[in-house]
């Protein structure tokens, strides 16, 4: 089983409407060209699968968004960053995961590092700083207002991580 791409217009969560099994992905690149991100699934046999997001451009000129149907797979935690190159103050990729599982239940997982540096290099924070009127330019494929402000929320305090593999602790 694998998960299955919906669409990038994300749906809203107002009145709790985001269907259980969804997912919705929220992706941010600073840096030159363009990046990719893969994340790990795992269903309830516990078979593995990755999803990968290419050419995710400069957050100056969009922030990826996408949906998908997870059946009952969930994160593992498991991630994997490629063609992040530097052009400036702070780079990398950071994300956000959110989804609803087949009960209903909700999860939020952003990414997060433990390198340390002199200046905050996670999303709506100076050099990054985000509000509603700089985000929803940057995702005009979500049509939804509510779901504008859901994508938001997920983003922010999400880490730029560098290229390579990286682990989250899902709970």
């Amino acid at each position: 089983m694998s998960i299955t791409f919906q669409t990038e217009n994300l749906s809203s969560n107002r009145s709790s409407a985001l269907p259980n099994g969804t997912l919705q992905l929220v992706a941010f690149y600073d840096g030159s060209g363009v990046a990719s991100l893969s994340f790990e699934t795992q269903d309830t046999n516990g078979a593995v699968s990755w999803t990968t997001v290419k050419d995710i451009p400069k957050f100056s000129t969009q922030i990826v968004t996408k949906q998908y149907t997870i059946k009952g797979e969930v994160p593992t935690g498991n991630f994997v960053i490629e063609g992040a190159r530097a052009d400036g103050v702070v780079d990398g990729v950071a994300f956000g995961l959110f989804w609803r599982d087949l009960s209903g239940g909700y999860h939020i997982l952003r990414s997060n590092g433990v390198a340390k540096g002199t200046i905050a290099d996670f999303v709506s924070a100076w050099p990054l700083g985000m509000n509603s009127a700089v985000f929803a330019p940057r995702v005009p494929q979500v049509t939804d207002g509510y779901a504008q402000e859901t994508a938001l929320a997920v983003i922010s305090g999400a880490k730029l991580l560098p290229n390579g593999k990286h682990s989250l602790q899902v709970f």
